[in-house]
């Protein structure tokens, strides 16, 4: 008798929770239809995109995304709900716990640290653009890709410091990254996120010009040629050789291609750290060095392999031996001997000497990494070259001006 009490009450209880549920299910099905409907007229490209996404098939609405508790920082009323419009990977990880745990041991986790502290103080290349060039070069510039601290003032994402998609943006919840830093809104498209062109939104330029570097590559040249033709829409789980005659970024950086398991940690597959400015070796680095071979080993020897990291490695030995480090001895005695300030930027032979490894040596070290002879040398060993010529010519006249007044 007891146990059959104790089996009706269980049963009631079940079927009360999946009463609830269903409850729940059916009120966000009917606020998701009312996002859809007013969006549909207000700003139909989101609506559009949504209905051609992997999460409409898979029936994840605009609520699942958006919806906050009352008393999240950013959270607003907003037709009878509480919304944000700032999805973060704290609310993705609910669904994607795996991808968001990978990202969050990788650079791109740490991008906005690179430019600013937790506070939103500038810092590190930002002293630069928000200090001598001004805070709004800061906000459009070096913000847009490394990330902002999003702020929250009077209820309102401050609007200097939102939109923000970039890749280590501080959220209001806490979690730092953006998702759709690579798989914009709302369509969150697998097969873009995979493409060279979307990486190059923030790996371009003087300093890391790793889309240029890509494009001047052989992989590079066949994706120009063929790439068109690749079903990119492939799940990461199975993405291989057959679906691409070429790597793409992340093919070579991300996939589960051969015996490897996809990843969103972009950085664990590095042994060099290319962007500082004295190359060093990362942590483990035997280890993520042997993972990208694996990528190079689905289509080459292992001679090949073994023979192109030989070359890439002597060319940053050459780089810190031959030209970082002779110049980083001559600016560390200007400084100790005050023939320099402490101020950053404040003497021209500072922005030859940042150049000098943010550009070039970056350039130099990163064109032979991925194969692009042109960014090696004449991009990066030539210019660093004439430039370490320059830097010595700078280095005595500062000397002689300093002691001619001293005198």
């Amino acid at each position: 008798m007891k146990t059959s009490l104790l089996s009706v009450l269980f049963l009631v209880i079940c079927t009360s929770a999946y009463a609830d549920g269903l409850r729940a299910l059916r009120k966000d099905r009917i606020q998701a239809k009312k996002c859809e409907t007013c969006h549909a007229r207000t700003s139909s490209g989101i609506v559009h995109d949504w209905e051609n996404s992997l999460h409409a098939k898979a029936r994840v609405t605009c609520i699942d995304c958006h919806e906050a508790e009352k008393t999240d920082v950013d959270a607003m009323a907003h037709e009878g709900v509480y919304i944000s419009p700032l999805v973060t990977p704290k609310d993705c990880s609910r669904c994607h716990p795996r991808q968001v745990a990978e990202f969050n041991q990788s650079l791109h986790h740490k991008a906005s640290s690179f430019v600013q502290d937790l506070s939103g103080d500038r810092a590190g290349d930002n002293v630069l653009a928000y200090h001598i060039e001004g805070e709004a070069a800061a906000i459009n510039g070096c913000e847009k890709c490394h990330g902002s601290v999003v702020k929250v003032k009077d209820g309102k994402l401050d609007p200097d410091t939102w939109p923000n998609n970039g890749i280590g943006r501080i959220n209001p919840d806490g979690s730092k990254g953006s998702c759709t830093a690579c798989h914009t809104r709302h369509k969150f498209s697998i097969a873009e996120a995979r493409r060279p062109e979307t990486c190059g939104t923030c790996h371009m330029g003087p300093d890391h010009p790793q889309l240029e570097i890509y494009n001047e590559s052989k992989h590079g040249v066949i994706y120009a040629s063929e790439g068109h033709t690749w079903n990119l829409d492939v799940s990461s789980d199975a993405w291989d050789t057959k679906h691409h005659r070429a790597p793409t970024c992340a093919t070579c950086h991300m996939s589960g291609i051969g015996e490897l398991t996809p990843t969103h940690n972009v950085s664990s597959r590095l042994s060099w750290e290319l962007e500082r400015p004295r190359t060093s070796k990362t942590d483990n680095w035997e280890e993520k060095r042997s993972a990208m071979k694996t990528v190079c080993l689905s289509c080459h020897s292992r001679s090949w392999a073994d023979n192109h990291y030989h070359q890439f490695d002597r060319a940053v030995e050459l780089y810190n031996k031959e030209y970082f480090d002779p110049i980083k001895q001559g600016m560390d005695a200007l400084y100790a001997e005050k023939y320099l300030t402490k101020d950053k930027f404040d003497e021209m032979i500072e922005y030859k000497y940042f150049e000098f490894w943010h550009h070039e040596g970056r350039r130099a070290r990163m064109g032979a990494s991925m194969m692009a002879p042109d960014f090696t040398q004449w991009h990066g060993f030539y210019e660093l070259a004439k430039h370490r010529l320059e830097l010595k010519h700078m280095m005595q006249e500062i000397r002689e001006e300093k002691d001619k007044k001293d005198r």
